[in-house]
């Protein structure tokens, strides 16, 4: 009698789980910095959330290649499922972020920044996964927040802040306030 084994995940998708895994965390605790389980950033991030079926918006060559590498489809940034940046997030950039609406909020997109988890204006969380007010300084431009707060939930974005290997996470549910 042949027992067949269940095929065994490759080191790749192992890596992928885990850093996805320790995104979930970060998403069930927002404004917590959440470890990934190893160094790459906002590049293991990516390479964990797409897929075949994914549109993409990136704003780096490289990492671009490696997504479609990866099977996920380039697309303009208002079509886009998941939007991967290595430089500024501006105003104008989050008008275009796609944000769902009451009836279909699975249509907000999900945006992974590479920025520095202090040094900007501090801000105050509230919302679901969050005990007490959450205190934090990510080098993010002020007004992005009262951009973001224009969407109305459930519709809105998650918004992945990643400094190396740190990730704090603020779902479309938190709310942010500027101190």
């Amino acid at each position: 009698m042949n027992i067949i084994s269940p095929p065994s995940p490759d080191p790749d998708e192992l890596r992928d789980n885990a850093v996805f895994d320790a995104v979930m965390w970060a998403v069930a605790r927002p404004g917590s910095t959440t470890r990934l389980p190893e160094p790459g950033g906002l590049v293991l991030i990516a390479l964990a959330f797409v897929d075949m079926e994914t549109r993409v918006y990136c704003d780096n060559a490289d990492l671009q290649d490696r997504l479609s590498y990866a099977g996920a489809s380039h697309t303009l940034l208002s079509e886009a499922d998941h939007i991967f940046l290595t430089g500024s997030l501006t105003s104008p950039l989050v008008e275009a972020v796609p944000k769902g609406s009451a009836l279909y909020p699975d249509g907000g997109a999900t945006v992974a920044i590479a920025v520095s988890l202090d040094g900007g204006n501090p801000l105050r969380l509230t919302g679901p996964g969050i005990d007490v007010a959450h205190n934090i300084a990510p080098a993010v431009p002020t007004e992005i927040w009262a951009t973001r707060a224009r969407a109305e939930y459930p519709a809105g974005f998650e918004l992945i802040l990643v400094d190396g290997r740190d990730v704090i996470v603020l779902p479309r549910s938190t709310r942010v306030e500027v101190l």
